[in-house]
């Protein structure tokens, strides 16, 4: 009987992406935990916390988007295409939705969020990697709440979903071309931890954010 020869193949390395997706699982689901997208998809989100929550992710984009446009760090030339700002298409989605309504602990938040990507784009700006890689992870998810939104709100088109719109059909392929910047562009494995750390943390403070516009929300099952 013939056998397959045994063979000892060397183990590939993780890429960047792979160490991101596991070394941030537990602020993920930290995150994930808290019920104000299941108020969404439950259908008693209230039109102006949305816009609140609109309001908050605006500032954190800009802040962001802002602060990779004027870096000169290689890595972040290396990964950063410069197209497909979101903090613009926010903006737009707040004038279709109306007034804001953001507890003042969720604004609190979103102050401090704002202060630290300052401060990382100064001291350490590789890690804004991190902060991009959360950010740009939620486009996944976002396929679904806009569908959610479309209903809630009444929306016909894109107009007033236009964040949750920014790649259009093509959310998967962006998120491959995402993916293989990061790890093509990003080879340093100490650089990866800081991007890691940043992620992580990112995780968190979006967090804190969401816990305070979670205020006085009703989510599914409530």
């Amino acid at each position: 009987m013939n056998q397959c020869p045994v063979t000892n193949k060397p183990k590939m390395p993780e890429t960047l992406m792979d160490r991101l997706k596991s070394e941030t699982a537990a602020a993920h689901d930290r995150t994930e935990a808290i019920p104000f997208n299941e108020c969404i998809i439950g259908r008693t989100m209230p039109q102006s916390r949305y816009a609140g929550q609109l309001e908050c992710w605006g500032r954190v984009h800009h802040v962001l988007e802002t602060s990779l446009d004027a870096s000169q760090d290689p890595f972040i030339k290396m990964v950063w295409p410069g197209t497909a700002k979101r903090a613009p298409l926010i903006s737009a989605d707040l004038e279709w939705h109306g007034e804001a309504d953001a507890p003042e602990e969720s604004r609190i938040a979103t102050t401090e969020m704002v202060q630290w990507v300052e401060s990382v784009a100064s001291d350490d700006p590789v890690k804004l990697l991190g902060i991009l890689y959360v950010l740009e992870g939620s486009t996944l998810g976002g396929m679904i709440l806009r569908k959610h939104l479309s209903e809630l709100f009444d929306i016909d088109g894109e107009e007033g979903l236009a964040y949750y719109s920014v790649h259009g059909r093509d959310v998967m392929p962006n998120w491959k071309l995402f993916k293989a910047r990061m790890n093509d562009g990003v080879p340093c494995p100490e650089a990866q931890q800081r991007i890691i750390d940043a992620a992580s943390e990112t995780f968190d403070r979006l967090g804190k954010v969401l816990m305070g516009l979670s205020q006085g929300l009703v989510a599914t099952g409530a």
